[in-house]
């Protein structure tokens, strides 16, 4: 090697993307601006096809914060996880998930049930694991198959960090039985951060009583979360507000 020069010489070999996604709620007398949360992300592309999504994000109406470090491989299939939640200002649990084509296993603690390890049979199939952060749920509908066209595909036997609606439990393994995902075709979407072509799906028939929630997410393969909505009696919109291609 050369006097000076170092294997990173030739610049990274990865691409980095970051955001900001606000939360909004309508009809809620605590928020009449409508803002009760937001979610900053940080992407990273590496070379080997893996992509590494880091997400901040506040819930104000039951006052969490979750942070999430979510890892893919180049099919979209969970890598490795860390979750942690505070609420009220208190630390409230964390934990560590690795996976496999077979198996998934985790490790952590939380105020609910203490010390916490688990590994269970998985099949690589699974649609991929909920950790309720908006750019988790977008990396979701990756493993959608659109070669079939538009209409509703059923996963079963879903892993997820919470069966809590707003992920703010846990973090450990919840399942529900049957979801299904809605793939409606490509759409031209708007939001503060830019104009989008997008996928459109919605999650549908879920096991554990959650609303109809629509949601749009790019193109361009990184499956970037633009916008989404869910219905009553939640009522909440989601739409990106800033969007940053760092490299």
């Amino acid at each position: 090697m050369q006097k000076g020069s170092s294997p990173m010489a030739s610049g990274p070999k990865h691409r980095e993307i970051s955001g900001t996604i606000s939360y909004q709620i309508d009809g809620h007398p605590d928020f009449p601006d409508r803002n009760w949360g937001i979610e900053r992300f940080h992407m990273t592309h590496h070379g080997d096809g893996h992509r590494v999504m880091r997400a901040y994000c506040e819930l104000h109406d039951v006052a969490l914060t979750r942070d999430v470090v979510a890892t893919v491989d180049a099919d979209f299939h969970p890598h490795d996880t860390f979750v942690r939640l505070t609420k009220d200002n208190k630390f409230y649990g964390s934990t560590w998930y690795r996976w496999t084509d077979t198996q998934a296993e985790y490790q952590g603690f939380n105020i609910e049930r203490g010390r916490i390890s688990e590994t269970v049979e998985i099949d690589r199939n699974i649609r991929g694991f909920g950790t309720h952060n908006l750019t988790g749920d977008a990396w979701l509908a990756a493993r959608f198959d659109r070669s079939k066209g538009e209409g509703i595909q059923t996963f079963k036997n879903n892993l997820l960090s919470s069966i809590d609606h707003r992920g703010a439990t846990g973090p450990d393994f919840q399942r529900t039985t049957t979801s299904s995902l809605q793939y409606s075709g490509v759409e031209t979407v708007t939001v503060p951060a830019g104009t989008f072509e997008c996928y459109k799906f919605a999650f549908v028939m879920t096991s554990n009583d959650h609303p109809p929630y629509e949601f749009w997410v790019t193109t361009d393969g990184d499956f970037l979360f633009v916008k989404g909505a869910v219905a009553a009696p939640y009522n909440w919109t989601f739409e990106l507000e800033e969007l940053n291609i760092i490299r």
